[in-house]
Parts: structure tokens; C-alpha cells; sequence
């Protein structure tokens, strides 16, 4: 459901112009991007509570490095 409202988004983003279009295809790549972290929290919750702390670290420290690329990101726009 999310993939098909991004790819809506992002249509929509390229046939409007101006700071509408922008928005959507902001929206989309959004979407897109925190969905993946999401579900990586999801997993770490789940291996903590089944005391999996290996693979908990190892989901934190990938959440870690996914915040470090978005700060380098905007930093270096």
C-alpha cells in the first residue's frame, strides 16, 4: 500500500510543477525512506524481547548509520 502511494506521489510530483510537485515527490522519497527504518525498529523491539541481544545491537547500530547518512545528507546539500 505504501509502495503504490510513493510511486502515486512521485507521478503526480513530475506531471505538477512548482512547489506542489516538489512536495509530492519530498513525500514520496519520505515514504520511501522510512519505511525500511521502521521496520528495522520493529525488529529490534522484537529481538530484544525475545533476548536476542546481538542481533538488537547489530539493528541499533544500523538505525545509527541510516541517521548518520540522513545528517550527512542535509548537511552537505
Amino acid at each position: 500500500m505504501s509502495l503504490v502511494t510513493a510511486g502515486v506521489a512521485a507521478a503526480m510530483g513530475v506531471l505538477l510543477r512548482g512547489d506542489i510537485g516538489l512536495w509530492l515527490d519530498v513525500f514520496a522519497l519520505l515514504l520511501l525512506g522510512t519505511l525500511p527504518a521502521l521496520r528495522v525498529v520493529v525488529l529490534a523491539v522484537s529481538w530484544s524481547r525475545t533476548r536476542d541481544f546481538a542481533f538488537a545491537a547489530a539493528a541499533v547500530v544500523l538505525l545509527l548509520l541510516m541517521l548518520l547518512g540522513t545528517i550527512l545528507v542535509i548537511l552537505l546539500k
